[in-house]
């Protein structure tokens, strides 16, 4: 375990204009990755059952089987790893903004409550 202290005057800042499209970069591997899966399954299907009823082909069968369901699965599998990375990334993005958001609102009603110290009303904040 690593002792990590952070101080509260350092500044976190996070681009979520750079992280949007990564967001549709995950969607599309998904799609993608569970595409290639059901795509290999389908043309390995189309060829029947090329194996014979011998011994030989249910020794071939005994040995493709698993191997060929795995590798199907694994495509499946990661498309909905990706999937579930774009929703992430998605909540983060939101999570962020709305922090932003609330943020900048609360700065609002700072700046406009009237200084305690003299009972005047702060300047204008700039931009505004």
């Amino acid at each position: 375990m690593t002792d990590q202290h952070q101080s509260s005057n350092e500044t976190v800042n996070v681009d979520t204009d750079k992280l949007k499209p990564a967001i549709a970069k995950f969607n599309d591997l998904a799609s993608r990755l569970k595409s290639v899966g059901t795509g290999l399954d389908l043309i390995c299907q189309s060829y029947g059952e090329p194996w014979g009823d011998d011994k030989a082909g249910k020794e071939f069968y005994g040995k493709y089987e698993k191997p060929h369901a795995d590798l199907i699965d694994a495509a499946h599998d990661a498309g909905a790893g990706f999937s579930i990375a774009a929703d992430s990334v998605g909540k983060m993005v939101k999570a962020f903004e709305d922090i932003g958001d609330q943020a900048g609102a609360q700065g609002r009603r700072l700046r406009l409550s009237v200084d305690p110290g003299t009972g005047q009303d702060p300047p204008p904040a700039p931009n505004e």
